[in-house]
């Protein structure tokens, strides 16, 4: 007999399935609530000179690279799991609020899913911030000496 929990929402007695969250009814109204919340969010925001650089295409460009030198996968789960999922998101791993002249240095950028990324900026937040950003340097050096040298002596040998 499959296992059943009641939907997330606050005081909804719907049964339902372990792997979903809300029920129907719930699931829409939540992400309405969620969409609304964003451009609420977005409308607010007083950091327009970053959000200008996110839709430059200097930032695009920079951005496919950095995805297209770690294969596109999220570095950071590969390191910690051994799984190797797709990438969605590259964080800047000194935040560009602190240190503006490296938001095109590829050796501050890496490679996450949003569900990582969410991660390491929790991490941040909880005062973890050096020891993260030690690793996640750690992990681009890692994958240099595993994966990059590799493919560099290859086209050496061609």
């Amino acid at each position: 007999m499959p296992i059943k929990k009641y939907c997330s929402y606050t005081g909804c007695r719907v049964l339902l399935d372990e792997d979903v969250k809300y029920c129907d009814k719930h699931q829409k109204q939540t992400r309405d609530h969620k969409a609304s919340r964003d451009r609420e969010y977005k409308r607010n925001r007083n950091d327009h000179k970053e959000q200008d650089f996110y839709h430059g295409q200097a930032w695009v460009n920079t951005r496919d690279g950095a995805m297209s030198y770690y294969f596109g996968i999220d570095i950071f789960k590969y390191y910690t799991t051994g799984m190797i999922v797709e990438a969605t998101t590259v964080h800047h791993i000194v935040p560009i609020k602190e240190d503006w002249s490296k938001r095109y240095d590829s050796n501050n950028l890496i490679p996450l899913t949003e569900k990582s990324h969410q991660y390491i900026h929790n991490e941040y937040g909880k005062g973890n911030k050096k020891q993260m950003q030690d690793i996640l340097f750690e992990m681009k050096i890692k994958f240099f000496m595993d994966y990059r040298v590799g493919v560099q002596k290859t086209f050496e040998t061609l």
